[in-house]
């Protein structure tokens, strides 16, 4: 058996070029008041997928400002319809509400459309074939079962005893059932997103299991638990031996305020250091994961190695050069970042033939979409 071919993705990008592309982009945005946002994305969208490249070959992104300008426009025109219905008629305005959640799906499903089939890899375009019910199951029926379950229950419960320890127990229950979906949506809407998904004729599929993904969730928030109580006795314990609660008495207010502001100047500290690591640890376990169960008609595999302990010191080091600069180390930041993941990234295979193969067989995928609802989705991959 030959060994397979690997094909490591590559990112060519730098911070002083991506530096140039950010600050017009800010500039032109700020005096035409937002329009030239779409123009700014597409600019931002070009620079990235043109300087990623697999097997010497770039991607390319093929959306027009003016296609992602008529989704904005359409999108703040609902904002201000329901900004102004909520302030003059507020019935009416929570019946928009409510509209424009019900719409949420399709924006979704629309952009997944879009924004597949706006980026193309040696001249075959990529697409997405999912069904739009499947996009409401997933994002409004089952996340709010545990609502609507709990809301029943809930009735019934206050109608027969009142508002009583069974209502409250009710009420508690739901809100930690519907923060306990979020792993289980997480994992249909990835493979509902990849599973439908196609490169030329060639279709994507991942074989992805909630349970690694609550396994996922279950070992961070332990984590993060057990080092923040260390944490939180350690100070106790340095402050007791130290300085010993006998000695407040003799202390004046403001070295008593000194002391308590530096304990919860380090609990915020605490805080934001972990918050950053489980950011880190959640997106490189999830992308590991799902990238390494990523197929491309069993032809291709894709495989992910990104390292919890490197891209913590990226975020970290990241934010403190953000701070210190006063944000003009952002493009350096964001270029830095997307290098690291893309060059974590490999696919397994002969890349080149299959790709010469799916431009001998592509066929006409439908017509190209025109109106973009460019949502921004965080699967973590």
């Amino acid at each position: 058996m030959t060994e397979q071919q690997t094909f490591p993705f590559k990112f060519t990008g730098n911070g002083s070029e991506y530096f140039k592309i950010w600050i017009v982009n800010i500039i032109l945005t700020v005096l035409t008041l937002g329009i030239y946002s779409a123009w700014a994305k597409v600019r931002n969208k070009r620079y990235f997928y043109g300087n990623t490249t697999l097997d010497n070959a770039a991607f390319e992104y093929h959306a027009t400002p003016m296609m992602i300008l008529k989704g904005r426009l359409i999108a703040v025109a609902a904002l201000i319809t329901y900004a102004v219905l909520s302030e003059f008629f507020p019935i009416l305005g929570i019946a928009f509400a409510v509209l424009l959640t019900m719409f949420i799906p399709w924006a979704v499903w629309r952009s997944m459309q879009f924004n597949a089939r706006m980026v193309s890899y040696r001249n075959v375009r990529f697409s997405f074939h999912g069904i739009l019910v499947d996009a409401y199951k997933i994002l409004l029926l089952i996340p709010f079962l545990p609502i609507i379950t709990g809301a029943i229950l809930g009735g019934v419960a206050y109608f027969i005893w009142g508002q009583g320890v069974l209502f409250g127990g009710i009420f508690s229950l739901t809100f930690l059932a519907f923060y306990l979906m979020f792993p289980y949506v997480q994992q249909l809407l990835t493979s509902y997103y990849i599973n439908h998904r196609q490169f030329g004729q060639g279709k994507f599929s991942a074989q992805l299991s909630a349970k690694k993904y609550y396994t996922i969730y279950l070992v961070l928030f332990v984590t993060v638990i057990a080092i923040l109580t260390v944490i939180g006795l350690t100070i106790g314990a340095i402050f007791y031996f130290t300085i010993g609660f006998e000695y407040f008495n003799d202390m004046e207010e403001s070295q008593v305020l000194m002391i308590a502001y530096s304990g919860i100047g380090l609990v915020y500290l605490a805080f934001i250091i972990f918050g950053i690591w489980g950011t880190a640890y959640l997106e490189a376990n999830v992308k590991n994961y799902v990238f390494n169960n990523v197929h491309l008609d069993e032809s291709l595999q894709f495989q992910s190695n990104i390292r919890v302990g490197k891209l913590f010191g990226i975020y970290a080091t990241n934010m403190l050069m953000i701070i210190i600069t006063l944000g003009l180390a952002y493009p350096w930041t964001i270029v830095r970042l997307k290098k690291y993941k893309i060059e974590s990234s490999r696919t397994i295979g002969n890349i080149t033939e299959y790709a010469n193969q799916q431009q001998d067989t592509q066929s006409a995928l439908g017509e190209e979409i025109g109106d973009a609802f460019d949502t921004e989705l965080d699967l973590g991959i």
